[in-house]
């Protein structure tokens, strides 16, 4: 399938985001004139290498016949279409020496996609999702936003994680005013809430439109449509504001520790001096 590039006019347009540094996203045909076919995203480490995978190429490169294709993101997720079992444990299998920082448990999100040619192209009651046609730009749009999802989902959970460890720790400071808290765990919070920030925001990009829209725009509303289904930015938002509450107990945390080991090191340094005091004076007395 030939992809058609939009024509130029003298009319202003927005201008186009600069690309810099490895491509986000690779891909592949599975082959097949699947109509209809299941979408697995799986968010399998913290980032995968995307260069040199044997079999990959850029998504405007492939030719698809139908819903059969693999799509792997640089953020740590893989996106299967219409993929049997044996095919994903040999992708998966495949990828094992490019995932960086692989997830002892990976996530999964899982969708459903269906060429209809005549109908409007929606996310039904059900969550179907009902494309017009298999064209590799609709698939990819579909597997960027399934990704984003997943690596949301995986985000949600660890804050959740870090909301039930630091709730306890509030608690003590709230009944006792004080919280016994070693200075390594709350530095290890700090740096969890600083890594999920820069994940959703910097790697996933949650918040931005993907390239893709640039060179199609036509593809807006379905876009539109499948954020909304999947809750992207309300999430996105949601997590920010997590974020923000956890950050902001840690620093208090943080100062609590540091206010200890001041108070700490001030006690020693009065002792010193006590004791020194009191050994001039045991000496005179001895004179």
């Amino acid at each position: 399938m030939n992809i058609q590039k939009p024509v130029t006019t003298s009319s202003p347009v927005a201008a186009r985001p600069p690309m810099v540094g490895v491509r986000e996203v690779v891909g592949s045909s599975l082959g097949g004139p699947l109509k209809r076919a299941k979408v697995r995203a799986i968010l399998v480490g913290e980032r995968i290498d995307t260069r040199n995978l044997a079999g990959f190429v850029e998504p405007e490169s492939l030719e698809t016949e139908g819903l059969g294709a693999v799509f792997v993101f640089r953020y740590g997720v893989l996106v299967l279409f219409g993929a049997k079992d044996g095919i994903e444990q040999d992708l998966l299998e495949r990828l094992k020496d490019h995932i960086i920082d692989p997830l002892d448990v990976p996530e999964i999100e899982k969708a459903s996609v269906e060429i209809r040619p005549s109908a409007d192209e929606q996310v039904d009651s059900s969550g179907h999702i009902i494309l017009r046609e298999g064209g590799i730009e609709r698939l990819l749009l579909v597997a960027t936003v399934l990704a984003r999802s997943v690596v949301l989902a995986r985000d949600e959970s660890r804050i959740a994680q870090t909301f039930d460890r630091i709730e306890p720790l509030v608690t003590a400071l709230r009944s006792r005013g004080r919280a016994g808290l070693p200075i390594r765990r709350v530095m290890q919070d700090i740096g969890e809430v600083l890594d999920a920030r820069h994940r959703v925001v910097g790697r996933a990009q949650v918040g931005e439109k993907p390239d893709l829209l640039w060179d199609h725009p036509e593809l807006d509303r379905l876009y539109a449509r499948l954020e909304a289904e999947y809750e992207l930015d309300e999430r996105a938002e949601v997590i920010g504001a997590k974020l923000e509450v956890i950050g902001d107990t840690a620093d208090a945390l943080l100062n609590l520790v540091q206010d200890k080991r001041a108070v700490r090191l001030e006690l020693a340094i009065i002792a010193l001096i006590a004791f020194e005091v009191a050994l001039t004076v045991y000496d005179r007395w001895l004179v």
